[in-house]
């Protein structure tokens, strides 16, 4: 009887976990360091991390976890993001500061004069 109970439980689970459309994000994109990382390093880690994200949302979405799990799971989402965040800023920053010295540098001087 137990089987019986049984068979279509464990048919009616595979068929639950089939519809949802992406697995467990379980390895986070690599962040690149804000202080030597290139434009290019910076949009492709951008991408990752929006994809990381992404996915980790929609599988929250799916239910398949117990609220232990899910709450883990949003908070390695939201240390990420933060993390990412910081580095991102941090690249801004240095980036507009080289922008600004390249500014000044092509500045015509106003030359003082003695009189």
């Amino acid at each position: 009887m137990r089987a019986m109970i049984a068979i279509p439980l464990f048919c009616l689970a595979l068929n639950a976990a089939a519809e949802c459309p992406v697995q467990h994000p379980r390895v986070q994109p690599e962040i690149p360091d804000a202080a030597v990382a290139s434009l290019q390093e910076m949009r492709r880690a951008q991408l990752q991390a929006e994809e990381y994200l992404l996915q980790g949302k929609t599988y929250l979405g799916c239910g398949y976890m117990n609220r232990r799990q899910y709450n883990q799971l949003v908070h390695k989402m939201e240390t990420f993001a933060a993390d990412f965040n910081e580095e991102l800023f941090e690249y801004q920053s240095r980036t507009q500061m080289i922008a600004d010295i390249d500014r000044m540098q092509a500045l015509p001087m106003s030359g003082l004069s003695a009189r």
